[in-house]
């Protein structure tokens, strides 16, 4: 698989001039423990003090520590589709790098690097983190606390090098920023307390209030310098836009505040996904957690009724609380100032007749709001409006392009549609080596309906090779991960055998 296409990206706030940002999201690796090369003091406890400190700023951070090859790509491809849909996003790594030709590569703790030629097999590269950061709809910062000494002498110039960007020959992208913790050529240090002397800097810096970003790289350059005695100067390379940028504003959210936003973050982020669950396990509803969460997030929204993001918590409370009128409002409110999220959970109330009558006309006018702004599962729900007739003629062709542009910002559910319907010859020429392919791409990003149609494919030879026994394994995979369709199969193949 190409890596290339993978979205990691950070981003900031921006002050209260410019417009409020709807989503922030984070990818937070240390990596430390290292297979075949010498270990690291410090990447593990760095990456839990940012991923705390960003956690503090309200970002929804994904913390991974030792990732192995296939560990970091999981959580890159399960990163993709967040990022893509968010305004604000941030990527973080701290640990071994490499540099083999104009390309650079993020080490996993498994990796080898025998040869020159494997860091292409057994790395991520940094080319993917930078683009993917790009797709972040307001801004994208990558921060890599990665230029330790090589511990890989068959990869030339180990050290990994920000001139590699440059010499690529492709410009910045607009909006998007790499902060390295040393000019090019040059080492970082670990230091001898806890955190490395750059993660220390950006633990004192990140939350420092009305602090514009400019001064907070310059603060971070400065503090670096002085703690390593010159040695080490950090580094970035990107564009910025005209807008001022800021950390945390508190012009927009007082700081000692920020606690009851974060209680409303953090109880809504402990609710189950009841949209999917609801119909059949509503026996599982913890309407404690739900009540817990509500209370919370009203609370946020009486101090801030202006950051869109408290209101569509607030919706996702009341969704859990099955009080659909309730989230209906406050989707609302979200959409009025903003949140493009809530545009697509509007069309699922109206598709659903969820707290209103069922109406999909207005279901579609939403979900087209939602896709103007690049939410992928509203572009998915357009695909299937299409294709199922809702609302107008079934229209296959106009589906697998809708689908296509979701497939885009990587999401598994319409890689699994533009499958299916390659398969069938619907929209699209019929190809069945195409279909299984794209269930492949699908399940690796961890989409269980593309696991069982991969499972299909190879239990009955369609598109390639049958292989029963990896058929058995994916089904295993998708019923472990929740597909009930994976554990109706699996039954019936155990009911089916000899007794």
């Amino acid at each position: 698989m190409r890596w290339l296409a993978l979205f990691i990206a950070i981003g900031l706030l921006f002050d209260a001039e410019a417009e409020a940002s709807n989503r922030r999201v984070a990818l937070v690796i240390g990596n430390a423990s290292y297979a075949n090369a010498p270990p690291l003091g410090s990447p593990v406890n760095d990456a839990e003090d940012i991923a705390a400190g960003l956690a503090g700023l309200g970002f929804d951070v994904d913390l991974r520590k030792n990732t192995t090859l296939d560990d970091l790509r999981a959580g890159l491809v399960a990163f993709t589709e967040k990022s893509a849909a968010a305004d604000i996003a941030v990527f973080y790594f701290a640990g071994y790098s490499a540099a083999a030709g104009v390309g650079s590569y993020l080490i996993p703790v498994d990796a080898h690097l025998a040869t020159p030629e494997s860091a292409n097999a057994e790395t991520v590269p940094l080319a993917a983190v930078t683009a993917a950061a790009g797709r972040a709809r307001r801004l994208g910062l990558v921060i890599l606390d990665a230029m330790r000494e090589n511990p890989f002498p068959a990869i030339p110039n180990g050290r990994r090098s920000s001139s590699s960007l440059t010499s690529a020959g492709s410009a910045p992208i607009r909006n998007t920023l790499v902060f390295f913790p040393a000019e090019p050529g040059r080492t970082a240090e670990e230091g001898e307390g806890r955190n490395s002397p750059f993660a220390a800097a950006l633990l004192k810096y990140l939350r420092q209030a009305d602090l514009e970003i400019n001064f907070v790289f310059r603060n971070v350059r400065d503090e670096v310098r002085q703690a390593t005695h010159r040695k080490q100067t950090p580094y970035m390379y990107g564009q910025l836009s005209k807008d001022k940028i800021y950390l945390h504003p508190v012009k927009q959210v007082v700081q000692d505040d920020t606690a009851v936003m974060q209680h409303c973050d953090n109880a809504v982020a402990g609710l189950a996904d009841l949209r999917a669950a609801g119909a059949d396990q509503g026996e599982t509803r913890d309407d404690t957690k739900a009540a817990g969460a509500v209370a919370a997030c009203a609370e946020a929204v009486k101090r801030w009724p202006g950051v869109d993001r408290l209101h569509y918590q607030l919706g996702r409370s009341f969704f859990a609380m099955r009080d659909y009128g309730g989230a209906v409002a406050s989707y609302k409110a979200a959409s009025e100032l903003g949140n493009a999220r809530a545009l697509y959970e509007l069309g699922l109330m109206y598709e659903n007749g969820n707290g209103v009558e069922k109406d999909p006309a207005r279901s579609r006018f939403y979900y087209e709001m939602a896709a103007e702004k690049k939410i992928a599962p509203a572009l998915v729900s357009l695909g299937l409006q299409q294709e199922r007739g809702i609302g107008a003629a079934s229209d296959p062709a106009k589906a697998y392009a809708l689908y296509q542009r979701a497939a885009e910002l990587g999401d598994a559910t319409a890689i699994n549609r533009m499958g299916e319907l390659a398969e069938k010859g619907l929209g699209a020429r019929r190809d069945l080596k195409l279909a299984r392919v794209l269930y492949q791409r699908g399940a690796a990003m961890g989409g269980l309906e593309a696991l069982v149609n991969l499972a299909r494919c190879n239990a009955n030879g369609i598109g390639g090779r049958r292989d029963l026994a990896e058929a058995r394994r994916l089904l295993a995979k998708a019923a472990q991960a929740g597909s009930t369709d994976a554990r109706r199969i699996l039954a019936h193949i155990e009911e089916s055998k000899p007794k």
